[in-house]
């Protein structure tokens, strides 16, 4: 069953989405509640479909989904946010994102076929080749796992892929002592 959900709602969900990203919330986040770094910009969400399922507590979200605040920029072909109802409101469960997976913050920029976020163990889990830039060095593997609260991140190897790490030097361009 198809049904159109308030903007509250929808704002809330993307904007979980984008904070999960980056981590910029270190607390469980609440369906619908404005948290974390660019919360007081405007949030513009553009999608060829939402689809609102309160029975099965899941928002989905089809089509060249995009989501932007502030300088955070996310798109993908899918994202599906389930939540479960509290007393006190709706609360995130876990947000998935599918297909073409591309998350955009300044410098930084992510890429993979599917974003995990899973809200009570503040995790994140980017799978389908999934790579990350900071400037111009870089991380790849099989999986990456982002843990929020403990500031840790994990890059698995898989069968056929190793993990890679591209690290570009900070100085001015000049060799180091001792190298031509």
């Amino acid at each position: 069953m198809k049904r159109t959900v308030g903007l509250g709602l929808i704002a809330g969900a993307v904007l979980i989405w984008a904070v999960m990203a980056w981590g910029s919330e270190k607390n469980p986040l609440n369906l619908g509640k404005a948290a974390g770094a660019g919360a007081s910009q405007p949030l513009r969400v553009t999608a060829q479909e939402l689809e609102a399922d309160n029975k099965n507590r899941v928002i989905t979200f089809r089509g060249k989904v995009e989501a932007r605040q502030g300088g955070l920029f996310i798109s993908a072909d899918m994202a599906q946010v389930f939540y479960e109802k509290k007393e006190e409101g709706n609360e995130i469960r876990e947000v998935v994102a599918t297909g073409n997976v591309r998350v955009q913050d300044g410098e930084r920029f992510a890429t993979g076929q599917k974003a995990v976020f899973a809200n009570a163990e503040q995790k994140i889990t980017l799978t389908g080749q999934p790579k990350v830039w900071q400037g111009k060095d870089m991380v790849s593997g099989e999986r990456i796992i982002v843990l929020l609260n403990e500031e840790k991140s994990f890059v698995e190897s898989g069968p056929d892929r190793r993990v890679e790490m591209i690290l570009h030097p900070k100085g001015d361009g000049r060799p180091a002592k001792g190298n031509p």
